[in-house]
């Protein structure tokens, strides 16, 4: 017994070609028939890394610094 893909969209374009997407059972999806691979892995340079740690934790700080703020404001006298 194969698998049951039930198609749930077909185009053809201007040239002539064909395509259908299609949905099996467990929710996996398919082009013309073929399993379209949903899952990679994401890789950055480690400058990218740095930066993106960085603005985290400014982020952080900012909303630290806000919620003390919001609790404990500057009374000026």
């Amino acid at each position: 017994m194969g698998k049951e893909i039930e198609t749930i969209f077909t185009h053809t374009t201007d040239n002539g070609a064909t395509g259908e997407l299609g949905i099996d059972g467990k929710g996996r999806l398919y082009w013309n028939r073929k399993a379209v691979i949903t899952e990679q892995k994401v890789s950055l340079q480690w400058w990218v890394n740095i930066s993106i740690i960085i603005a985290s934790l400014s982020t952080l700080l900012i909303a630290i610094m806000a919620v003390l703020n919001y609790f404990y404001p500057c009374i000026d006298k």
